[in-house]
């Protein structure tokens, strides 16, 4: 019973708490309204298809690994739950790590576990531990890195072995998501900075890096390309080079990234309306979360102002150096910022903040004076919040229906689909048939088809009238359906319904969501 109580009490378990917690939230709400992109990596690990992907190389292979290692468990999961599961025991893991490197900065255990639970309460890092995306498992590495590397930096005599390892972790992250690269950087420049012996250092540190490119070398002849400089470069840079991914410095892409700064933290969107209307007793919740944020921000400015008081006070932890916590610190700072430019370059792209909160932690430990009762109370505002508005919504309702799609598209080769949402349709067709390439007679709305190079609103109702005389049946679903003040409400509005001006529109099948019903429409020329 002693042991127990001891392991109970255990600071290093203490800071672990909110860990837990947030596990067995993302085990338990996993989203049932899955992106495109989930269902696209869990038809690749589900079929095998495509498992090397230039932006994010080892993440269908690490899923396909995961799956098999499930049924040699006796485990026959579904892929896509299966993969929903290793990215939430991934958080867990992440929340974990981080808790090590706050308890090796020497923060006390109440506040370490109040900045875990904030990271962990975060919408962005909720969001991608409850779904099958590629963000959760390369913040792991990066964490892991950011450990090896601290332990190094604050060890009374380093290990070389350890500033390797450091090195190894950082860029195995960048195999699994290249958005990474910029912590690996921030690491690699903050031991140059700061080490005694700096060309030994860097070498330790930057040698693992060339696991890097040997990994694309290797994955270069899946993609059936030479094995050239220039077709290595192609490879690498896929994304770029497709259209996929880009990005350019404006003030659009400022706002964008200011928003989505908002959103890692805390869910904004505009289903949130409709949630209120249907269950006018979440309104309580932001009640109860602003009082918790005001008096989280009121604690944390009383203790800024007594910070001397609060310092002196502070309970000696440990016998490191402040100023190597200071170097940890300031290089995670380093980190932070350029994460945050590049995700500001690349139009405010959400995704690559998902390692925002777990920096602003490591960061934010610098703040000795920070509360843990503001922290703690932060964390519980966010985590209320996220949960009323964002997991708890994800998974209990239904945002989407394709169902009917999916049963009448095969069925109908000869009928055109123009989908509000086509890449959705066509990568579920994909998880389900095993079939990579979609049908042809799947295309997207008018108001996309009319943005294809070439196209224009004339051309697109000539060739509706054409298919209509060679008696080649239309159907949509972008017509009639619910409308949420979301970015595709704001950028189209009814843009679908203009460009169909002069046909004739009939209802023919409806399919219910959470927001209303969606209608399948036949599109057809007036007498």
């Amino acid at each position: 019973m002693r042991l127990s109580v001891r392991w109970w009490n255990n600071p290093a378990f203490n800071i672990q708490h909110p860990t837990l917690t947030i596990l067995l939230i993302s085990l338990l709400l996993p989203t049932q309204n899955s992106t495109l992109d989930a269902w696209y990596y869990a038809a690749c690990v589900r079929h095998q298809h495509e498992l090397l992907l230039p932006h994010h190389l080892l993440y269908n292979p690490a899923g396909l690994l995961w799956t098999r290692f499930l049924e040699l468990l006796g485990l026959h999961l579904d892929t896509l739950a299966a993969l929903k599961m290793m990215n939430a025991l991934a958080a867990g893991a992440s929340l974990w790590v981080l808790g090590r490197i706050l308890q090796r900065l020497r923060l006390s255990p109440a506040t370490g576990a109040a900045w875990v639970l904030v990271v962990g309460a975060s919408f962005g890092l909720l969001r991608f531990a409850t779904e099958n995306e590629a963000y959760v498992l390369p913040v792991l590495f990066s964490l892991l890195g950011s450990w090896c590397w601290t332990r190094y930096q604050l060890a009374a005599a380093p290990r070389p072995a350890g500033l390797v390892w450091a090195g190894v972790w950082a860029a195995v992250a960048c195999l699994f998501h290249q958005i990474h690269f910029f912590w690996w950087l921030g690491l690699l420049l903050g031991t140059g900075w700061y080490a005694a012996k700096k060309i030994r250092a860097v070498l330790l540190f930057g040698l693992p890096a060339l696991l890097v490119p040997a990994a694309y070398v290797a994955a270069l002849p899946t993609w059936h390309e030479p094995l050239t400089l220039p077709a290595l470069w192609r490879f690498v840079f896929h994304d770029y080079y497709a259209g996929l991914a880009g990005g350019s410095l404006s003030a659009h892409g400022g706002l964008l990234a200011v928003a989505n700064l908002v959103r890692t933290f805390l869910q904004i969107h505009g289903s949130m309306p409709a949630l209120l209307r249907a269950a006018p007793l979440l309104a309580v919740v932001p009640v109860v979360c602003a009082g918790l944020a005001g008096w989280a921000m009121r604690a944390a400015w009383q203790s800024s102002r007594n910070r001397v008081t609060l310092r002196s006070a502070e309970p000696d932890l440990g016998s490191s150096s402040p100023d190597f916590r200071a170097v940890v610190v300031r290089t995670h700072g380093f980190i932070l910022l350029a994460q945050l430019g590049f995700a500001a370059y690349s139009e405010g792209n959400a995704e690559f903040m998902v390692m925002v909160p777990a920096l602003v932690a490591v960061v934010g430990s610098g703040l000795r004076w920070m509360p843990a009762r503001a922290l703690a109370a932060l964390g519980v505002a966010l985590l209320l919040w996220n949960l009323a508005f964002g997991l708890g919504p994800s998974y209990f309702l239904r945002f989407s229906n394709t169902d009917r799609l999916l049963t009448e598209i095969p069925a109908r080769p000869a009928t055109w689909f123009l989908l509000d949402n086509p890449n959705l349709v066509l990568n579920q067709l994909h998880y389900r048939t095993g079939r990579p390439t979609g049908p042809p007679n799947v295309l997207p709305a008018p108001t996309l088809l009319v943005r294809r190079p070439g196209q224009s609103a004339a051309r697109l109702r000539a060739w509706l009238r054409a298919q209509q005389q060679a008696g080649r049946p239309i159907l949509t679903d972008c017509l009639g359906g619910p409308r949420l003040l979301d970015r595709a409400q704001l950028v189209y509005g009814d843009q679908n319904a203009e460009l169909l001006q002069g046909f004739r529109t009939t209802r023919l099948d409806s399919f219910p969501t959470f927001f209303g019903p969606r209608y399948l429409t036949k599109i057809s020329s007036k007498p």
